[in-house]
């Protein structure tokens, strides 16, 4: 076997322990578009809880499953999809947060409302740079938002891609969609305290997105 056979052989592998079916992909960044519901739950036991990888084999307690990062009794996770007797999960912490999958014994859940009152969405709410400022337009919710890549600060010559989302819609439930469907779409989810979001990536420039979880500011 040739060196080009070995390189290829090789990076095959690597892409095979990433190729995951749909349902066990729980990971960072497109955390809001993997899931079709979301709720709360409090993280129980006196020992820290690390974040399970969603690669080949995973989830399981194996050594080879668990990552660096972890949360602690008392932290409020966003959770997700299930997989027998893991929960997919994300803990909204600095510089984006965390996400992966976790043993369902050591969830408790926490209460959401399911269908919150429009005054509960309103204010600005914001993911790093990026920020949604919600307004109540009659019985509507209306959206005024801003993104950026690679960051709303950079020296990368020209400045940062932008995207821009506005429009406004009913919210069903604690869900919301805004935009048109030809151009720049999310769907808004609001979750206790926290605005989950996903978009279509047709929010503007190159790598611009709105997916993400949001804080109020």
């Amino acid at each position: 076997m040739n060196g080009a056979w070995i390189i290829l052989a090789a990076a095959m592998a690597a892409t095979a322990a990433y190729a995951q079916p749909d349902d066990l992909v729980c990971r960072n960044g497109d955390f809001p578009r993997e899931q079709s519901r979301f709720g709360l739950a409090k993280v129980l036991g006196p020992e820290r809880l690390n974040f399970l990888s969603d690669t080949d084999g995973c989830p399981s307690q194996a050594a080879s499953c668990r990552q660096r990062a972890y949360v602690v009794a008392g932290d409020l996770l966003l959770t997700g999809r299930s997989h027998g007797a893991y929960v997919c999960a994300f803990f909204p912490g600095r510089g984006g947060g965390s996400a992966g999958w976790v043993p369902r014994e050591r969830l408790a859940p926490a209460p959401a409302a399911a269908s919150p009152p429009l005054t509960a969405w309103l204010g600005r709410w914001a993911d790093g740079d990026d920020a949604i400022a919600l307004s109540a337009k009659g019985a509507l919710l209306s959206a005024d938002g801003e993104a950026y890549w690679p960051s709303a600060h950079t020296s990368r010559p020209g400045g940062p891609n932008l995207g821009e989302l506005s429009g406004a819609a009913k919210p069903d439930g604690g869900r919301a969609v805004i935009g048109e469907a030809d151009g720049c779409q999310a769907v808004l989810t609001l979750v206790g305290d926290l605005l989950v979001v996903a978009d279509n990536n047709g929010c503007g420039g190159m790598n611009v997105s709105f997916t993400g979880v949001y804080r109020r500011k």
